[in-house]
């Protein structure tokens, strides 16, 4: 059975940390692929370098994107994707510590399916990973 892929493009060691444990308590059956960067990530959906290999880094029924990454932005992803044919129905979920109001607004134009502001406490993932869980995955076929 293939199992749905989560890809978590988030800079923060620990909040990486805190998602693959979020994961592991709910008992989600996807598979958590983090990359650390907005270039990896495109990298990683255009399946280049050394994401070419598709059984390693399979494509996701999910993409979990923070805003605040280094060398390209959460903006920029998530128009890369929305300009590729192939992705312009993934959900891209954006989260996010960012709560301001400018930054939903621009991230719904871009075609974020939704925005999740990450809570206070890393312990707290887990309302992400089951909101994933129970909406989006479920539809993937990757519900528990």
């Amino acid at each position: 059975m293939n199992l749905p892929t989560v890809l978590y493009v988030e800079d923060e060691a620990d909040d990486v940390l805190f998602m693959q444990a979020a994961f592991r308590r709910i008992g989600l059956s996807a598979l958590l692929h983090a990359v650390m960067d907005g270039q990896q990530a495109i990298a990683y959906l255009a399946g280049e370098g050394a994401f070419g290999d598709r059984s390693r880094h399979p494509l996701p029924a999910v993409v979990l994107l923070d805003l605040n990454l280094p060398v390209q932005s959460g903006f920029e992803v998530l128009a890369w994707i929305r300009r590729q044919p192939q992705f312009r129905q993934l959900p891209v979920i954006v989260f996010s510590s960012s709560g301001r109001t400018e930054d939903r607004h621009r991230a719904a134009e871009l075609g974020a399916t939704d925005y999740a502001l990450k809570p206070a406490s890393g312990m707290q993932f887990g309302d992400v990973v089951r909101a994933v869980k129970d909406g989006w995955l479920a539809t993937a076929g990757g519900g528990a």
